[in-house]
This record gives structure tokens, C-alpha cells and sequence, in this order.
């Protein structure tokens, strides 16, 4: 059964989620379970997955997933949130989500392939 869940986002990580760029989250602890959602100013997101993976992992392959520009961005980003510290073989939950109302419809992405 899902439930409303709370996770807090910081300023770098709101403009991501409004620029649609940001689909996965990286925390110490697991906020919820697949199927869990919460709200954001940028609206109502659903969780999709939900995983313990090594922080060098996250930097090196789910950087782009987090909003980062690049490997290097996503630690630096990730060292302003935590006294500096990046531990790369500390294990993090990494949340997967979507929002459901900016999924286009399959009639909405077969007429764009038309145009």
C-alpha cells in the first residue's frame, strides 16, 4: 500500500526537478518504498525504485540522474550537503521517482513523431 512520504530538497535540487533533469535522489537513509509519493513546489512525484549502491557508484554512473552536470558536480554538490565529506564506498539509498502527470500519453508522443 503507498503512503505520502516527506524528502527534503535543497535549492540545486528543486531547479532540478522544475528543469525536469533530477529523477533519483541519493540519501543515508531510505525514505520509502516503491509506489510511496510525495509533493515538491514542482509537484506530486512517485517513488519507482529504491536501492543501496556505493556513493563512488552513484557519482560515477547516476550523476546525470541526480542533476549534475557531471561526475565532479555531483560530488561537489554532494560535499556542500555533508561537511565536506564524500566517502565513496559508503552505502546510500538511492530513490528512483517520476512524476506521473508529465508523462505524455501514447497519443501525445505518437503525434509528436509526425510532425
Amino acid at each position: 500500500m503507498s503512503k505520502q512520504i516527506e524528502i527534503p530538497f535543497n535549492k540545486w535540487s528543486d531547479e532540478r526537478l522544475r528543469a525536469g533533469q533530477k529523477v533519483c535522489t541519493s540519501r543515508h537513509k531510505r525514505y520509502g518504498d516503491p509506489g510511496d509519493y510525495f509533493y515538491t513546489a514542482n509537484g506530486r512525484f512517485r517513488l519507482q525504485h529504491v536501492m543501496e549502491l556505493p556513493l563512488w557508484f552513484v557519482k560515477e554512473f547516476l550523476w546525470e540522474a541526480e542533476g549534475a552536470g557531471n561526475p565532479q558536480e555531483f560530488e561537489v554538490v554532494w560535499k556542500s550537503l555533508h561537511r565536506g565529506k564524500f566517502k565513496a564506498q559508503e552505502l546510500v539509498w538511492v530513490h528512483f521517482f517520476f512524476n506521473p502527470h508529465k508523462i505524455p500519453s501514447m497519443n501525445e508522443s505518437a503525434s509528436e513523431g509526425l510532425n
